[in-house]
């Protein structure tokens, strides 16, 4: 997986996933069954354990075949090929075998209930519960416990006195599994268990249900001889948010031993009540958190935890005289909540001296406001290269190109001329040259795009781009006098010698190129210079979608009459930018071609679009397309261009035999549903809630992220916890996160604690972490154009035609579909943010 900054032009790394099936040879299913027809006992063995390596379709009669196999040998690799393959109706056949003498055969029962759970296996599982071997009861209690069956609690509860411990622990597990309240009792009275592990078990369980209950049980297990019990002990209070168990946790988070002082301190930090934040402002300063400087530690997180129930704590320590330590880790923990109106109260622990100006000043990227951009430059040629750095980082972070701020400038350009200041360190300030959105600003910028340091080169060219772009959307101030603009210093760029100047010279002028620019690169086209044609193209998409002219896009056009290959996907996207009925129709006239490039790049320039109807008759002309990569990008494009009214269209379309079809529909819908958003009709949510059950992860995952982002839920939530706790798929997972947390209700509790802390994937855990709500309070940012290369394997670093992608953009939205002929694919209408490409499927 690669991350990717989002810009105007993108460069992204892929890798090709091919089907398991589709190595193999035509002829092996039919050895497969002959073998397993043979009356020898090894033959049949041999074609048994091949046949994980068959297709689900192609398998699935000949594992059925082998379970029911006179062979133990051959029966035990048939579960496990039921097992890799899921196949159906196969936990129905090894049912029967909880009865068999051989103990493999039980055990690989158990394992195939397990992986595919089906209604009637409770009661045969339960009865093997008394089983006489100890791995069949306890595999079996943990096949009860995916079963979802409230049955299952009543045998489960009556095994949590086995002779053997470890079944013990996965009859607490499997219990916990269920998340049935009715397993409380039973746990309770096992809190005092004379096995260890065992005692861990129970204590995670009743942590794990969400009753409060057992509350007075976990407290006396935090007296527990052994660390690793307390420890359980602490998180299953912390999920609880038991707030009588303060008092008990509080000596706790001051512990010598690390794991339980680190759990002590994550427990306090759930909790959050202003007794908690107490004793965790109390640990401020101490142990790790004494020299932690500017990183993370336990005792920060949890306070971040805590939320805004801390500000106002963190803030009264500002105020008071205390150590450097203690007060640069409150103002860590307010930056990392945005807590805005804590931002004076940093400054004046600045003033004071008791507040490090490096700590001051990563707290105000995240707290401050413009209010605070002068506090921060007068740091930003300080001789410590720390709090520059930071100073830096802060008023990136203050400093809004929307909004501009001529009081930057002159603060900045000292710095550029400051012999102490790093190569890397002016590239960093021309970038925040071009954020301060001034006018004046260019001037300074225009004289570094010919810098000897390539770093400092570019930085200049981008910060002229941001610059531009800052002038097209916001009026200039009457204190500002009108600088040069970014169009003359550009346009020769797009010659140089160098293909990386080259290349964000196109993605400056595309944000920011005007009437003049567009004049300037349609006289280089039609003059027939030597230059860069795809840079040229990629810099006037960019002005046409902002300054549309027919003639301009006529000429753009006719480029086609002459344009090859790869070319021709950048003349289609180019001119197809431009939001004209005239651009529309010569897509249309591209779309007629027999060459299926053409129609696939045109399907995704229709995007640039919206509203049109002329562009929506197109979109749904092209999702009849006899090609199926044509299909599902007009199918994707029609997420940006459709409205409400084709929600029952695209529903039918996530039911397509084509699985990039299917995917590109639930995004088109959610793309919808999301400029619906804050009051989508009632349809958008009734077409998504179906596509949670999609066999297809894709799907599913699209169809999370669009209820992410009309904030909604599907009845009472049931299906998103499920989704989050139990699907697969990291991707659905993450997506049904971004679902739960978006629209919290309070049954998710349980299940986010228990993503944060036990995920397999970081990436995941992460967006189930309780976040600050001034942070969430954000405005949404615009959407940008951007073109994604796709690199077809990590070890290349050329773009690849016509390699399958799988983006994933900030907003957790999955677009599926093939690369066009210069390798890239192109997306008008993305979010702000990161942009992931995800393994094709």
């Amino acid at each position: 997986m690669r991350r990717l900054p989002l810009a105007a032009l993108l460069v992204a790394v892929g890798t090709v996933a091919f089907r398991a099936d589709a190595l193999v040879w035509p002829d092996v299913p039919d050895r497969i069954e002959r073998g397993l027809s043979s009356p020898d006992p090894t033959s049949r063995r041999v074609a048994a354990r091949d046949l994980v390596n068959l297709g689900g379709a192609r398998a699935t009669p000949l594992v059925l075949k082998a379970l029911a196999d006179a062979d133990v040998e051959v029966r035990i690799s048939a579960a496990q090929a039921a097992i890799r393959l899921r196949v159906p109706g196969a936990t129905d056949v090894v049912l029967s075998w909880l009865g068999e003498r051989e103990t493999r055969l039980r055990v690989a029962a158990c394992e195939v209930a397990h992986s595919m759970p089906v209604s009637n296996s409770v009661q045969p599982l339960a009865r093997a519960l008394g089983d006489a071997d100890a791995q069949v009861r306890s595999v079996c209690a943990d096949a009860l416990g995916v079963s979802g069956s409230p049955d299952a609690v009543a045998p489960l509860s009556g095994k949590l006195d086995d002779s053997t411990p470890n079944v013990r622990v996965q009859v607490a597990r499997a219990l916990a599994r269920l998340g049935d309240s009715r397993a409380v009792v039973p746990l309770v009275g096992k809190v005092q268990d004379s096995v260890p592990e065992v005692r861990q078990a129970v204590v995670r369980a009743l942590g794990d249900l969400g009753d409060t209950r057992p509350t007075q049980a976990l407290l006396l297990a935090l007296r527990d001889a052994v660390p690793e019990v307390k420890v359980e002990a602490l998180s299953a209070l912390g999920r609880l948010r038991a707030p009588d168990a303060v008092d008990a946790i509080a000596p706790l988070a001051l512990e010598r031993n690390p794991s339980v002082r680190q759990s002590a301190l994550v427990a306090l930090g759930r909790i959050g009540t202003p007794g908690a934040v107490r004793a965790l402002t109390k640990a401020l300063g101490t142990h790790d958190d004494a020299t932690a400087g500017l990183e993370r530690t336990p005792v920060r997180d949890a306070l971040t935890a805590a939320g805004d129930a801390a500000v106002a704590e963190l803030i009264a320590i500002l105020d008071r005289p205390v150590s450097q330590a203690v007060a640069a880790s409150a103002a860590w923990v307010l930056g990392e909540l945005r807590a805005k109106a804590s931002a004076p109260a940093i400054v004046a622990a600045l003033r004071k001296g008791t507040l490090p100006p490096n700590a001051a000043l990563r707290a105000l990227a995240g707290a401050g406001a413009p209010q605070q951009v002068p506090v921060v430059l007068e740091f930003v040629a300080d001789p410590s290269p720390a709090n520059r750095e930071e100073a830096l980082r802060a008023a990136a972070a203050l400093l809004d190109p929307a909004r501009p701020d001529g009081r930057a400038v002159e603060p900045l350009t000292a710095t550029l001329k400051n012999p102490r200041t790093s190569p890397r360190e002016r590239a960093l300030v021309a970038t925040l040259l071009g954020r301060t959105g001034a006018p004046r600003a260019a001037a300074e910028l225009v004289g570094l795009v010919n810098a000897r340091d390539q770093g400092l080169r570019l930085a200049a060219i981008d910060a002229l781009g941001a610059l531009g772009a800052s002038r097209t959307t916001t009026s200039t101030p009457a204190d500002e006098k009108t600088g040069p603009t970014s169009d003359d210093v550009l346009v020769p760029l797009l010659a140089d010698v160098d293909p990386a100047v080259r290349l964000h010279s196109a993605v400056a002028l595309s944000a920011s190129g005007g009437p003049k620019a567009r004049r300037d690169l349609l006289a280089k086209l039609q003059a027939g210079d030597e230059l860069d044609r795809f840079a040229l193209f990629e810099a006037l998409g960019g002005v046409l979608g902002r300054h549309p002219d027919e003639n301009a896009a006529r000429r753009v056009f006719r480029e086609l009459d002459v344009a090859a290959g790869p070319e021709r996907d950048a003349v289609i996207v180019a001119a197809g930018r431009a939001p004209l009925p005239i651009a529309v129709a010569a897509l249309a006239s591209a779309a007629k071609t027999a060459d299926i490039d053409d129609r696939r790049t045109v399907a995704s320039a229709l995007a640039a679009h919206p509203g049109s109807p002329e562009a929506i008759a197109l979109a749904r002309t092209l999702m009849s397309d006899p090609d199926v990569t044509v299909r599902a990008e007009a199918t994707f494009s029609l997420g940006s261009i459709g409205d409400p009214s084709l929600i029952p269209v695209l529903v039918g379309l996530t039911r397509s035999s084509d699985a990039d079809v299917a995917t590109n529909a639930a995004a088109a819908i959610s793309r919808i549903a999301g400029r619906a958003s804050p009051t989508p009709e009632r349809s958008v949510v009734d077409g998504i809630c179906p596509m949670l059950g999609s066999g297809r992860p894709t799907v599913r995952a699209n169809a999370l992220a669009g209820l992410a982002l009309v904030k909604r839920r599907c009845g009472d939530g049931t299906l998103e916890r499920k989704l989050l706790t139990d699907d697969p798929s990291d991707l659905v997972r993450g997506s049904a996160a971004r679902a739960v947390v978006a629209a919290p209700l309070g049954e998710d509790r349980t299940a986010l604690d228990r993503c944060s802390a036990a995920d397999r994937s970081a990436e995941v855990a992460l967006l189930c972490r309780p976040r600050g709500t001034a942070a969430d309070a954000t405005s949404p940012r615009r959407p940008h154009a951007v073109t994604v290369f796709v690199v077809g394997d990590s070890t290349s670093v050329t773009a690849r035609p016509r390699v399958p992608f799988l983006l994933e953009y900030e907003d957790g939205i999955v677009h599926a579909g093939v690369a066009d002929r210069r390798g890239a694919t192109f997306d008008p209408a993305a979010p702000a943010g990161n942009v992931v490409l995800r393994r094709p499927s």
